[in-house]
């Protein structure tokens, strides 16, 4: 396996400013049959197919899969997983999402993937690291019990959370994690329990901050003050999708790039389409794909600034209900197409 390399302030280039990674998620490798929901019986191929097309990207750094990896947490899920990206030409880590753990401890998955992963060397599902001097990446563990879709972060981990931002606040921080503190949409049955307290650390801070999560199977990106919250798809619900992510780190500002790729094998992409409820909702809207920005540090927001943000954006609000009634227009619109094709055939 190819291991990480952290090069030293001695060795300080452009290359070193910036990050260039991949973001992938949900990935729910079974052999189950699919559903209206999720195509679960082309998981592999799905997989199998990011794997090539990230492959033909230049110069990444690594891929980070912020879980879900597989539908049920077996031996042979797992297996087939790594299988599948064993072939792909850059270095691996991972969250750990509530599938990962259905069916499996947590002391057991994590050996598991210790097994398979040998650029997984940390002992908890939760770790951080500097694969560059100008960046910090904490991984976290939000899970929250064998059989719920609700999350909670541990006392353990806020603490975990607040200590690294704070002895790294001048670096950019990467935080990767399934479950999102702030929501792509409001579903109480899959939230952070205790988002509240994890938003409260995070506005403390002003260096930038991103965080890159999972679980909720949509497409969305907040950018509030130095803070952005990056929701990426499942590649086993439509738009099947992963992020190509870019962030270069300059004196006085941050430029971010990212770009929505989606799978090659359109057969499936349609079929999924055809079957899931507001399919527009899951793909987002243009500035929630591909988009590229700057950041200029010496703009930063007030905390009470940041916390109205974070609280206007995760509450079923007026901006939240347009919001999703524009994302519907589309589904309304083909459906009735569908009907005056069925009409004229008739």
């Amino acid at each position: 396996m190819i291991m990480f390399t952290t090069l030293g302030v001695w060795a300080f280039s452009f290359r070193n400013m910036t990050l260039d990674f991949v973001h992938i998620t949900d990935t729910h490798i079974t052999q189950k049959a699919s559903t209206s929901y999720k195509a679960l019986s082309h998981s592999s191929e799905l997989l199998a197919d990011a794997v090539k097309q990230i492959n033909k990207i230049q110069g990444l750094d690594f891929v980070m899969f912020t879980g879900d990896m597989v539908d049920t947490a077996t031996q042979e899920n797992y297996l087939e997983f790594y299988k599948t990206i064993s072939k792909l030409e850059y270095p691996s880590l991972n969250a750990f999402g509530n599938h990962d753990f259905y069916g499996m401890d947590k002391k057991t998955a994590l050996e598991t993937v210790k097994k398979y992963n040998l650029n997984y060397v940390f002992d908890n599902t939760y770790y951080a690291f500097s694969p560059k001097t100008d960046y910090r990446i904490i991984v976290l563990d939000a899970t929250n019990g064998e059989n719920t879709a609700n999350g909670k972060l541990s006392d353990e981990q806020l603490r975990f959370l607040d200590d690294e931002l704070n002895q790294n606040q001048d670096k950019v921080v990467l935080i990767a994690m399934h479950h999102p503190s702030v929501e792509p949409f409001v579903s109480y049955d899959h939230s952070i329990l205790n988002a509240n307290e994890i938003n409260e650390i995070l506005v403390k801070y002003t260096n930038p901050i991103v965080v890159i999560s999972g679980h909720y199977h949509a497409t969305k990106i907040r950018t509030i003050g130095n803070l952005v919250f990056v929701s990426t798809p499942s590649m086993v619900t439509y738009p099947m999708a992963f992020r190509h992510i870019k962030i270069t780190n300059y004196k006085d500002r941050v430029h971010y790039n990212f770009e929505l790729i989606e799978t090659n094998l359109k057969d499936i992409q349609e079929e999924n389409k055809q079957s899931v409820i507001s399919y527009a909702a899951l793909a987002g809207m243009p500035k929630d794909r591909t988009v590229s920005y700057i950041y200029n540090k010496n703009k930063s927001k007030s905390v009470r600034y940041k916390r109205n943000k974070i609280k206007n954006a995760i509450a079923p609000s007026k901006t939240n209900k347009r919001e999703v009634k524009k994302l519907s227009k589309p589904v309304k619109i083909k459906e009735k197409k569908i009907k005056e094709k069925k009409k004229q055939e008739v």
